[in-house]
């Protein structure tokens, strides 16, 4: 199967995302019509983020944490619990944004969630963690134009490129780094590699195992950036 048949299937996928209440690691969760759900790598990429916060804490006195396209919430208000955290999110899905909100409300913490593309929104100011579950796929089926597709579709890696000029130019604090979640199959992982190269990060990738995405297999990839 090529990339192009895999974003066609990755396209109905998202199409078709069921909504309702989950459990995200034993929490009640509320996951609105349209909102890419958290049940697939989700948990794992709020464990390394935690882990990510852990690390710089030993360090300093305070964390400042973003997640871009945050969806749900599910991972930014999982590391929002944490004391010394300062949580952010932001999601060019209003619906996403209104989801996140309700969620952080329900779970009784304190995030700032803003709507728009990438850091449009967001005022200005640096973050000692960011990280992204990037859209997978930079191949266009058709069909993706409406904007819960942005969940999995970032044609060219066109919003990538940027986020990356984003963060290296003024987003990113100087300790700071970034976790992008990708998926060795459906991901362009060279092309990734040269955009991270391009903005001049240092990089390291690691592996995270496979999941199911439908009925899809998904093999899991970290990759860590900093400047």
């Amino acid at each position: 199967m090529d990339k192009l048949e895999m974003a066609a299937i990755g396209r109905e996928i998202i199409r078709e995302a069921p909504h309702g209440f989950i459990k995200f690691k034993s929490n009640d969760l509320v996951v609105l019509p349209t909102v890419f759900s958290p049940e697939h790598n989700t948990p794992q990429i709020s464990e390394i983020v935690e882990g990510m916060v852990k690390d710089y804490l030993s360090t300093h006195q305070e964390c400042k944490v973003f997640e871009m396209g945050m969806g749900t919430g599910a991972a930014i208000l999982t590391v929002a619990k944490h004391e010394k955290v300062k949580a952010y999110a932001s999601d060019i899905s209003p619906m996403a944004a209104l989801n996140t909100k309700a969620n952080a409300l329900w779970w009784g913490v304190n995030c700032e969630v803003y709507e728009g593309s990438l850091f449009s929104s967001v005022p200005k100011g640096q973050f000692d963690v960011i990280f992204w579950n990037i859209p997978f796929f930079r191949e266009d089926p058709g069909g993706v134009e409406d904007v819960r597709f942005r969940a999995g579709f970032d044609p060219g890696y066109k919003f990538l490129g940027q986020f990356l000029a984003d963060c290296q130019n003024e987003r990113l604090s100087a300790e700071g780094q970034i976790l992008l979640a990708v998926d060795h199959d459906m991901c362009d992982l060279s092309a990734i590699q040269a955009l991270i190269d391009q903005n001049g990060f240092q990089s390291e990738f690691k592996d995270g195992g496979y999941i199911k995405w439908g009925e899809m297999d998904v093999h899991l990839g970290y990759f860590f950036l900093r400047k």
